[in-house]
């Protein structure tokens, strides 16, 4: 039996153009899309045009959410039920929205504002940060540890795979550790914040103040916690998503809970095929589909429920 899991994209993943079509071919989707742009008081559809905008935290965030949220409308009106979703870092607000725990109008708003916390966190600091590929993680956060004893600031913020982690802090912090880490395959990303590292303590502790006045529900399946490592609960959501911001993201530990639970089958919501990437290097037996565009929502609806929607 087909169990599904989401993926939801995290920040990162934006693209110049993405979901045009999915806006121009499906009025579900469009609905959605207009109806988050009137939330969060942007235009959404334009900023998903602008690579100044999509640059900027602020408008990159509630766009990548809207698109996730968007395209689950589509998969729900083609009657493809969840059993489970994870998202990676900002992608946990689409997961909490389309699982119900999370209204889309107290939803985007929120993310509104945790984007420009997060930009305005960054400032003119000099973070960086570095995919390091076939790590040895306990080498990793010893030499961290080491480096923080020293003054640095600098600690994994990802740990994406078995594959794959992410380190982030300050340019002199991150120049150190790859420095003392010769032997290790790195990778420097182009973010301009070192996000789910102590950098952003003050923008979560920030943050408490609009998480307080949102009301969470209990969802119609579990989303998985990056930070704790376990589904996301009523009573404590709140306190996860403000240590989200300044922690690092367990991913992978997410991937292999959903699993466990049963899922058979991943869909990658949002633009581009990361996390799909990630989910073959930890739990390579599930099948994995992406959702970006019309065309590959066709093969979603026509893998899984054997005909094509336009049927």
């Amino acid at each position: 039996m087909t169990k599904i899991g989401l993926l939801m994209s995290g920040q990162g993943s934006e693209k110049v153009g993405m979901g045009n079509d999915l806006y121009q071919t499906y009025p579900q989707y469009r609905a959605v899309i207009d109806q988050a742009s009137a939330y969060a008081k942007l235009n959404l559809p334009a900023i998903m045009n602008d690579a100044t905008f999509l640059g900027q935290t602020r408008y990159a965030q509630p766009a990548l959410v809207a698109m996730s949220v968007g395209i689950n409308a589509l998969l729900a009106d083609a009657d493809i039920a969840v059993a489970g979703a994870i998202g990676l870092s900002l992608g946990e607000y689409a997961a909490l929205i389309t699982s119900g725990q999370l209204s889309l109008a107290e939803g985007m708003p929120l993310v509104v504002q945790r984007g420009a916390l997060m930009q305005a966190a960054i400032g003119d600091q000099a973070h960086a940060m570095a995919a390091i590929l076939k790590p040895d993680i306990a080498q990793v956060e010893a030499a961290c540890a080491t480096l923080q004893a020293q003054g640095q600031q600098v600690s994994i913020a990802n740990y994406n795979s078995p594959q794959q982690i992410v380190v982030g802090g300050t340019e002199a912090g991150v120049a150190a550790l790859l420095t003392a880490l010769p032997e290790m395959r790195a990778l420097r990303l182009p973010v301009k914040g070192a996000f789910h590292t102590p950098l952003f303590e003050q923008a979560a502790l920030n943050f408490q103040t609009a998480l307080a006045a949102v009301d969470f529900q209990v969802g119609d399946y579990p989303v998985i916690s990056n930070t704790t490592e376990k589904p996301f609960a009523p009573d404590s959501i709140r306190t996860t998503l403000v240590a989200q911001m300044a922690q690092p993201t367990h991913f992978a530990t997410g991937l292999r809970q959903l699993a466990d639970s049963g899922v058979t089958t991943l869909i990658e919501v949002g633009p581009g095929n990361a996390l799909s990437k990630f989910a073959r290097q930890t739990v390579p037996d599930l099948a994995r589909f992406n959702v970006s565009n019309a065309d590959q929502f066709e093969t979603v609806v026509t893998s899984l429920k054997g005909e094509s929607i336009n049927d």
